[in-house]
């Protein structure tokens, strides 16, 4: 596995966890969430560089913020999900947007009962 390439998608990782609307995370917020010095996580994501136990430690930070640490190592990642999701999490998801869309449907059948009642006025 190509060590910069890995250190590639650790920075890409580092982009997308800042919510919607917010900056970017920089190498010194993951530093300060992670305990590793802002020089760890720059030689990681420069080029994996540095010792093991910083390694496994952005790793295991990466992975619970939901990320599939193979996703990170294997040299082709193309059939490999970026996110790693649980069963009971994918059931959880879809029973909630299963919700949401029915109460949007009987919202929007209000609204379609009420555009029909002025429009046959």
């Amino acid at each position: 596995m190509n060590s910069k390439q890995i250190g590639k998608r650790l920075a890409l990782l580092r982009d997308e966890l800042a919510s919607p609307g917010e900056e970017k995370w920089a190498q010194s917020k993951v530093a300060a969430e992670t305990g590793l010095t802002l020089n760890q996580v720059a030689r990681l994501e420069q080029a994996a560089a540095g010792s093991i136990e910083g390694f496994v430690t952005i790793l295991l930070f990466y992975h619970n913020k939901g990320y599939n640490i193979s996703w990170i190592l294997l040299p082709d990642n193309t059939t490999v999900s970026k996110r790693a999701l649980s069963e009971n999490t994918k059931t959880v998801d879809a029973r909630d947007v299963i919700k949401k869309l029915s109460a949007f449907k009987e919202e929007i059948g209000k609204e379609v009962d009420t555009l029909m009642e002025v429009l046959t006025e």
